[in-house]
This record gives structure tokens, sequence and C-alpha cells, in this order.
């Protein structure tokens, strides 16, 4: 049985990253040594979390699923802070990577916890596997990138 309300999840954080598509940043960092190790786990953990929700219900009744269903929200919330952030910034591409309330590569930090958290709404063990994959990846890229910038 497909489950396409549950799509919702990847779409909340698919929407703020559209920004980065309409206004694209004007200083990106260029990986001299790409990891393909860590770009192959970035893009499949990227499809699989944008994938699997199709086929599981969100479901929201006990008190720890509405306890994930508010850690979502709030690194949801602190995502779409970043990214005004970065949009006040004119388009500067560290700011997607500066530290925020302490949290390294935040806006690579707050999607992958909102994923890891999802899996709870979803009861989806699947998913907690995509989105700790898309983690790994998604992370250990940003903190490349973050310390491309940091030497310039």
């Amino acid at each position: 049985m497909l489950h396409p309300a549950s799509l919702i999840i990847p779409l909340l954080i698919v929407l703020p990253n559209l920004i980065f598509i309409r206004f694209p940043p004007a200083n990106p960092p260029t990986r001299p040594n790409p990891s393909l190790l860590l770009d192959a786990a970035e893009t499949i953990g990227r499809l699989g979390v944008m994938a699997v929700p199709l086929f599981y219900p969100m479901r929201i009744h006990q008190s720890y699923e509405m306890i994930s269903l508010i850690v979502m929200l709030t690194t949801l919330l602190l995502y779409c802070r970043g990214w005004l952030k970065y949009v006040r910034s004119d388009r500067d591409y560290s700011r997607l990577l500066t530290p925020m309330l302490g949290i390294p590569v935040p806006m690579a930090v707050f999607p992958c916890l909102y994923f890891l958290v999802a899996s709870v709404v979803l009861h989806s063990v699947l998913f907690f596997v995509f989105a700790a994959v898309f983690a790994i990846g998604h992370i250990a890229n940003s903190l490349k990138d973050y310390r491309l910038i940091a030497r310039r």
C-alpha cells in the first residue's frame, strides 16, 4: 500500500533547498579531491529518504512519536533560519557552513537530524538506514567544504 501523505516529510526539507536553485551561491568552493564513496553515500541516502516514505504511513499517536515530531519541526525551523541567513548574506556560501548554536555545518546537520528522527514517526528501520547513509555522506562532504572555506 502506498502512503503519499508521508511524502510531506522529504518535501518539507526539499522546499527550502529551492532557494539554492533560485539563488545560487556567489562563491562556492571546488573540492580538489571529491570522495566517490561519500558522494555515493549522500546520493543513495538522498534517494532513499525521498522514496521510502511513500511506503510507510506517518503515525503520531504515542508520546514518543509526538516528541519526534517536535524535534523534526525544531530542526526544520532551524534549517529554514539557516537558509534565511544565507539569502540575507548575499548568497555567501560560507553562511551555509558556519556554526549555528555551536553546531558545526548546521545546514548539513539539521536535515540529517530531521530525517533520522522522522524514521520514528514512519516506524521504518529502512528509512533510518537511508537517513544514516545520507548523514554520513552529507555531513562529511559539508565538513570538507567548511575546511576549504576556512583556508581562504
